[in-house]
């Protein structure tokens, strides 16, 4: 295991060098869990780890240092805030220890903080994803945090001199849904009331009931104003179970269990031709809990005409819904057809897509063709910038809502840009960063090399 030595350049840190092990192999560490508590590293202990930087692919964000097993995200600025640097700044995250102020840390000798100085961040905070969760079960998540904010300087630092409304709140994505970070005002994360505990503990907690074998917990922060400390302190989080599913619900799948899956034939039966399906149409889909790339989601492998009941997709359309053994599951756009039931109610072409996509494409792709390369507008509550040229400085040429897609024509050579077909360009072009759009299966093939 390797073994950094960091150097931590916190204002209130000097002169302190910490020793952080980056461990990013050990998947399951037990320290400091209690009895029932179905959190890894609940208390925040050491040793610690490097998050990569939202906000530039492919980097390590070095002032990012989270105890194991909990992840920081932030919001990214938006290209109006790029020259506001009060303005979702990416917050610092450390590891508190009672040597530097044991009034900051509940349970002895640590506890996890985040912080941003003259500034502020919409959305920032720690997730831990929990596996293994039966679908039905209902969760309560909580911790403990401790707020520090002011406008001042002044020592002893209390939060009663010109406090910057900071604030703290407990989450759980119930599908365990996580793309690049967590989404707050997702349907499908049930967010507590927030809190304000400042200079002093007090608990967060919120209670939800998993839709999938796999959730996330979140702990999410805010603040009203840019002030001087806007400082979260967290400690002794809980993941319990306050009940059980519905005796009717069905067990969770065992992948590794292969003989216990049901074959081809059994999936495909039963489902009358009324009734909105999903056919594989690539030799084999991996079929996953929850609608991500990631491998250790896989619950299974489905052959080329496996026939599933199609029951939701996600806003952008590019994860669908279905029913498998008697559990929700998921499949990607890009591995599937629907059949006539499907296309009816989702008001699409009845036309076979194997013969659309014998024709020449069109310019303007349709929502469901999964081989026209495309990304979707990933901005929330907010609107995207369309761009004349690749920069963030450029002239604005529209602002889209969230999920609108657009064909995508190129990218840029630092892979920070999309360059799209947009038809009120002058030439008929325009550019989106790639920070807040999400590319379909055709578009990362053909441009990032299937990545």
């Amino acid at each position: 295991m390797a073994v950094s030595t960091f150097v931590l350049p916190w204002r209130r840190w000097l002169g302190v060098s910490l020793l952080i092990a980056a461990t990013f192999s050990a998947p399951n560490f037990a320290s400091g869990q209690t009895s029932g508590n179905l959190l890894r590293n609940p208390r925040f202990d050491w040793p610690a780890q490097t998050n990569p930087d939202l906000c530039a692919i492919g980097v390590q964000k070095d002032n990012a240092i989270t105890p194991h097993e909990w992840t920081a995200y932030w919001t990214c600025k938006s290209g109006e805030e790029v020259n506001q640097d009060q303005i979702n700044r990416a917050p610092e995250f450390r590891v508190m220890t009672v040597d530097i102020d044991a009034s900051r840390v509940r349970s002895y000798p640590t506890s996890a903080s985040f912080f941003n100085y003259y500034s502020l961040n919409r959305s920032a905070g720690l997730y831990q994803i929990v596996r293994g969760i039966q679908p039905g079960t209902r969760l309560r998540f909580s911790f403990w945090a401790n707020l520090l904010t002011t406008n001042s300087n002044e020592l002893p630092l209390s939060s009663s001199r010109a406090p910057g409304g900071l604030q703290v709140r407990a989450c759980i994505q119930t599908l365990g849904r996580i793309i690049i970070k967590p989404d707050v005002n997702d349907p499908t994360t049930v967010c507590g009331p927030w809190i304000r505990p400042y200079d002093t503990w007090g608990q967060a907690s919120v209670e939800a009931v998993a839709a999938s074998d796999i959730i996330a917990v979140v702990i999410d922060a805010t603040a009203e104003y840019p002030v001087i400390h806007n400082d979260v302190y967290v400690d002794d989080a809980e993941l319990v179970v306050v009940s059980g599913p519905a005796p009717s619900a069905p067990a969770a799948m065992q992948p590794q269990a292969s003989a216990a899956q049901p074959t081809p034939a059994q999936t495909s039966t039963d489902i009358a031709a009324d009734t909105p399906a999903v056919i594989i149409k690539t030799p084999f889909a991996n079929l996953r809990a929850a609608p991500i790339f990631d491998d250790r989601n896989i619950l299974t492998q489905l052959p080329q005409g496996t026939r599933l009941r199609l029951k939701a997709h996600t806003p952008d359309r590019q994860w669908w819904q279905v029913e498998y053994a008697g559990r929700d599951a998921y499949l990607h756009l890009s591995v599937i057809d629907f059949n006539e039931a499907a296309r009816a109610a989702l008001g699409m072409s009845t036309q076979p897509s194997a013969a659309a996509a014998q024709a020449p494409q069109a310019k303007t792709a349709s929502p469901q063709d999964p081989n026209t390369p495309q990304v979707v507008a990933n901005t929330g509550n907010a609107r995207l910038n369309v761009r004349a040229a690749p920069s963030p400085t450029a002239r604005i040429l529209k602002r889209v809502p969230s999920g609108t897609r657009f064909t995508v024509l190129g990218i840029s050579s630092d892979r920070a840009w999309w360059r799209v077909r947009f038809a009120e360009a002058p030439n008929g072009e325009a550019w989106v960063m790639a920070i807040y759009v999400t590319p379909n299966a055709a578009a990362r093939q053909q441009f990032l090399g299937g990545n």
